[in-house]
């Protein structure tokens, strides 16, 4: 039986993806392990999104090569990279024993006990849909992903060329996983896609987001429903109302707008409507946490333009601000737009929108410092004496957010909800105490 490593880059959508191949691969008779040391083969599953992503992804390939030089490991490439390099990956990497692109994951395991190589394995797409999935985590929560590919064409993106047109799976399709994932013990299932609230448009005429969450929301044992990606033209008042009809959907929405001035917006062809359409969601969500992503040094982007993305901030719409300087990738539409920004603009301006965010933060926090919450316990380690337990509430998503962090006498058990008393913040960590 051969044994095959899956290492995996990028984001959730990229690890939903690597868990569908686990499983595939698990049911074609091959040995799973996390060690490539111990590995006759090997899986690089890369990302290319941005140039920092493309770089990180060569990176691992180089360092996998290494290993195959004294070894028999065989080494292959899918995701993103391939998908974008073509194959002048092979031109990059002629040691690779294979690749495949975003639309052909499924293919590998063919063309792993096939041997043999086809340059052809490259349509956009996604692996979005299996029988089969082994979860990466034993933590109580994981990534539903619900559609790929996206129909949107932001200049400054190029997912579309990767992943292709936007493909909704069906509604039955994704409670039936939802379902087999609660009863494995998942309490938090978190809603991804290149843009969630979109879905449904494309098999069944309308958005339907609300009628998926709503289905979802029916299933025992499910506590949090958690919803990421939302793009700001697809959020409908269908969709904001199931919000305040089910207890389980948590009252929180990632929504990345990119900017707010409509000079940038407008170049990097996103929503005009931004500033209203979050004016709409607090109107009828008022207590919703709103998570948001911000570009700095986008092309022509002015102090003006920064100037007034600091305003909006400070109007505290949002709690959680991930920001990101502009990556220049040549195969985008902006690449080719006039007044480049320099790199050490965009990151000074990276940083003055973090403090910014981050003094806004601390007032929300602030505002419930010494009042009770409801945290999911993720670990719980011993260390000198005291147990190191580290949980999240429904404001707050895996990795991006920070966590709950306590420190006691008695251990918490992983997967369970228990109720804490807000004590203090650490940077975007939040103590407590039980």
């Amino acid at each position: 039986m051969q044994k095959i490593a899956v290492i995996v880059l990028g984001c959730p959508k990229n690890v939903v993806e690597v868990e569908y191949l686990l499983g595939i691969l698990n049911s074609k008779g091959f040995k799973i392990t996390n060690d490539v040391y111990d590995a006759d083969i090997a899986i690089i599953h890369t990302c290319s999104f941005i140039k920092e992503a493309k770089k990180e992804s060569e990176e691992a390939i180089y360092n996998i090569l290494n290993i195959k030089k004294t070894t028999n490991l065989l080494v292959y490439v899918s995701g993103c990279l391939p998908q974008l390099l073509q194959d002048k990956i092979l031109k990059l990497f002629p040691d690779i024993d294979g690749f495949v692109g975003t639309g052909t994951l499924k293919k590998i395991p063919e063309l792993i006990l096939n041997k043999k190589f086809d340059k052809g394995l490259l349509p956009p797409g996604g692996l979005n849909n299996s029988k089969f999935r082994i979860l990466s985590s034993n933590v109580p929560s994981t990534y539903l992903k619900i559609a790929e590919g996206c129909q949107h064409r932001c200049s400054f993106c190029i997912i579309p060329s990767l992943r292709g047109n936007y493909e909704s799976r069906t509604i039955d399709s994704l409670v039936t996983e939802a379902k087999a994932l609660v009863e494995h013990g998942v309490k938090e299932l978190i809603l991804i896609a290149q843009d969630t609230t979109s879905y449904g448009k494309d098999i069944y005429g309308t958005f339907v987001l609300d009628k998926l969450l709503a289905k979802l929301a029916k299933i025992d044992n499910l506590k949090w429903i958690r919803l990421l990606y939302a793009y700001p033209s697809s959020i409908t008042d269908n969709l904001l109302d199931v919000f305040n009809e089910y207890k389980n959907i948590c009252n929180y929405i990632d929504i990345p707008i990119q900017h707010i001035s409509k000079s940038i917006l407008s170049s990097m062809k996103r929503p005009l409507n931004t500033a209203k359409i979050i004016e709409k969601i607090k109107t009828k969500l008022p207590e919703v946490v709103l998570r948001t992503s911000i570009i700095t040094g986008f092309p022509g982007e002015t102090k003006k333009d920064i100037s007034e993305l600091i305003s909006f901030l400070n109007k505290g719409v949002f709690q959680y601000v991930g920001v990101f300087e502009y990556s220049n990738q040549k195969e985008s539409e902006s690449s080719k737009l006039k007044k480049q920004i320099k790199n050490s603009v965009a990151k000074q301006r990276k940083i003055e929108i973090e403090n910014t965010q981050y003094e806004i933060f601390k007032s929300k926090i602030a505002k419930i410092l010494h009042t009770k919450i409801d945290i999911l316990v993720e670990k719980c380690t011993k260390e000198v004496g005291k147990y190191c337990i580290v949980a999240r509430s429904y404001f707050q998503s895996p990795e991006i957010d920070g966590n709950i962090v306590l420190k006691q006498d008695k251990p918490l058990q992983i997967g369970k909800f228990y109720t804490s008393t807000v004590t203090g913040l650490i940077g975007y960590d939040i103590s407590a105490k039980i």
